[in-house]
């Protein structure tokens, strides 16, 4: 008699030699390893940081986020509300030119 061999899907056994149900995916997600951010240079001091741990110290620093974090994000509306004061510029204008 052959041994069987079975594989555990969310908690329910199956047969390896059978084929599996529909509806029943194959596909397992797993933890992922990912290797450390290189070195790089703030824009807005100079320092050089490394790593993950230096681009959070930079971000809590500077008390900025990296632009990475904000993909996803709705873009910001423009505004349209603002209307020139035309007066004001016309004044602006006048007293410039004839002082």
């Amino acid at each position: 008699m052959a041994r069987k061999s079975y594989v555990q899907i969310n908690g329910v056994l199956y047969d390896k030699s059978e084929p599996l149900p529909e509806g029943v995916s194959s596909v397992v997600s797993l933890p992922t390893v990912h290797g450390d951010l290189p070195d790089f240079i703030s824009p807005i001091d100079g320092k050089l940081y490394s790593g993950r741990a230096g681009l959070r110290d930079h971000c809590a620093r500077h008390d900025v986020v990296p632009t990475a974090d904000l993909a996803g994000l709705p873009p910001k509306r423009a505004n349209n509300e603002y209307v020139p004061d035309r007066a004001a510029i016309r004044e602006s204008l006048r007293r410039q030119f004839y002082k």
